[in-house]
């Protein structure tokens, strides 16, 4: 019988060892909501979350609660408090601008808005808890201030700590100045909502800009503030205020306005009403007096990072989800059409190109991939590839990336890249069989690639070089969405896994790869 005993052993398979991703965990336990500081010095994630228990309209099935809990270096995971809410109308667990501090609405009420803010240091200088019954909080650009909403008064005090200075009463929401010398805030609109533009030190009284106000936003370079109130025919009203003058409406039946990215112009929909649901495009071009209309039944506009031009979807059809491409100089005359039923399109960082996706219906419907460079007297348009299903420009706007050969509705493509100087004869295979990707935020020499599985919403994550050189490698599975490149001189990724006996947060390096004639 022994010797039985001992061949029917033999027999058995050996267990496999347990999955081991290629990241260091730095938590041990579930967790959601990975975040990452700007400088790349310090991680954040939401630990122990469960479903909140406030269904309904004030926490929808996908909302969860746990505890903040943040990790610089090497060093210990840090708590900030529990009944920390993953996702809200408003933030509620967020690093500042400089990474020096990280904040989190503690103790967070569904239905009253409202929590215990507590603010942690990433430079070893410790937790504090701020206040109670905070709806709304924000740090300075320059992450040297934090200003919250305390039983609806406006604080703000230095992010280290010290004496707070309340500013005014009634606050909703409120936005600091690009120096970070003044404050915007907005008054509930059961009270009138009132604009407020106060000094941040409270040297003297908050002024009042206007009543009824929608939206609100500082010029990138502070000169000016943009605002909608409600209109007497229905409707909001655009406001521009120079901070050395007055304010003067600009546009009527406006529900969108966007400064260009350094504060020169203002782009808005204006014209809508009851009878005209999609608006005209304006731009208030900088020393001009009036806003000139540039477009009709527009519904997405954008800016060339450099300022010099604006591209826009005119004549829009919601039948067909799409409208005419146009674009102009924003001194010049005349506007440029580029293609008719695109339902998107970006600029290129350096905007000498635009890439939009077209729909085309013959000979067959396909949604495909364009690429446009406006540099000369008359634009050069490539066909990029059909079926395309995301795309972008790489920072030094050297490349373009998109997906495309798709299946599963969308959730599994191949991964191409085309050199913008040369599109024809620079397709490039990055990878393979992706969901998402990202390019790397240090050199963008690396691409984070995301894997659809088919037993759930989590994912499978890996990594690539971004020119292709080399196959992909597998980081990690059962990933919770939401993965994020970590900054700083060297990239690195943090994630979250939910598989069983391996939950927790984990961070993995960028690995060596291995040169491969083609990519997987």
């Amino acid at each position: 019988m022994l010797v039985v005993a001992l061949a029917l052993a033999a027999c058995k398979k050996a267990e496999p060892p347990p999955y081991q991703g290629k990241g260091r965990a730095i938590y041990r336990g579930p967790a959601r909501e990975v975040i990452v500081a700007p400088d790349g010095g310090a991680i954040g994630w939401i630990a122990d979350p469960v479903q909140a228990k406030e269904k309904g309209t004030n926490a929808p099935d996908h909302v969860y609660v746990g505890r903040a809990t943040y990790v610089t270096g090497s060093g210990d995971p840090v708590t900030l408090g529990d009944g920390v809410a993953t996702t809200t109308k408003v933030g509620t667990f967020f690093f500042s601008p400089t990474g020096d501090h990280v904040g989190a609405l503690t103790e967070w009420s569904f239905a009253r808005g409202e929590g215990t803010l507590v603010v942690g240091s990433t430079r070893g200088k410790g937790v504090r808890r701020v206040a109670p019954k905070v709806s709304f909080f924000a740090f300075s650009r320059d992450g040297k201030w934090l200003g919250y909403v305390s039983d609806g008064k406006l604080f703000v005090e230095p992010a280290d700590g010290g004496q707070p200075v309340e500013l005014t009463a009634e606050v909703a929401t409120f936005e600091f100045s690009p120096d970070s010398q003044w404050v915007l805030a907005r008054k509930r609109s059961v009270v009138g909502g009132q604009l407020m533009l106060a000094r941040r030190d409270g040297a003297d009284p908050a002024r009042p800009l206007a009543s009824r106000v929608n939206e609100y936003k500082w010029s990138p370079d502070g000169r000016r503030i943009a605002y909608t109130t409600r209109g007497e025919e229905g409707g909001s009203d655009l406001f521009v205020l120079d901070m050395n003058g007055t304010a003067r409406r600009v546009g009527k039946g406006v529900p969108t306005f966007a400064f260009s990215p350094r504060g020169k112009h203002l782009a808005f929909i204006g014209d809508t009403s009851p009878k005209k649901q999609f608006g005209d495009l304006y731009v208030l071009v900088d020393g001009a007096e009036e806003a000139v209309k540039i477009g009709e039944t527009v519904t997405e506009y954008a800016f060339s990072s450099d300022e010099r031009r604006v591209a826009w979807l005119d004549g829009y059809r919601a039948e067909d989800r799409g409208g005419t491409l146009k674009w102009k100089n924003v001194r010049g005359e005349e506007s440029h059409v580029l293609a008719h039923n695109v339902p998107s399109f970006v600029f290129s960082p350096d905007g000498e190109n635009i890439a939009y996706i077209q729909r085309v219906l013959q000979p067959v419907f396909s949604i495909d991939l364009f690429l446009a460079r406006l540099r000369g007297a008359e634009p050069e348009i490539f066909s990029i590839a059909k079926g395309v299903f995301g795309y972008s420009f790489s920072r030094d706007s050297q490349k373009l990336y998109l997906r495309t050969e798709c299946v599963r509705s969308g959730r599994v493509c191949e991964l191409y890249s085309v050199e913008v100087a040369d599109p024809t004869n620079t397709v490039t295979k990055v990878a393979g069989r992706i969901h998402t990707y990202e390019l790397d935020p240090v050199d963008e020499s690396v691409v984070m690639l995301t894997y659809a599985r088919v037993d759930g919403d989590n994912l499978d994550l890996g990594v690539a070089p971004a020119d292709g050189s080399a196959g992909a490698i597998m980081l990690d599975r059962m990933v919770v969405p939401g993965a994020k490149l970590v900054g700083g001189t060297v990239p690195r990724i943090a994630y979250a896994v939910i598989e069983r006996g391996r939950e927790g947060v984990y961070v993995a390096e960028i690995p060596v790869f291995e040169a491969a004639a083609v990519a997987p």
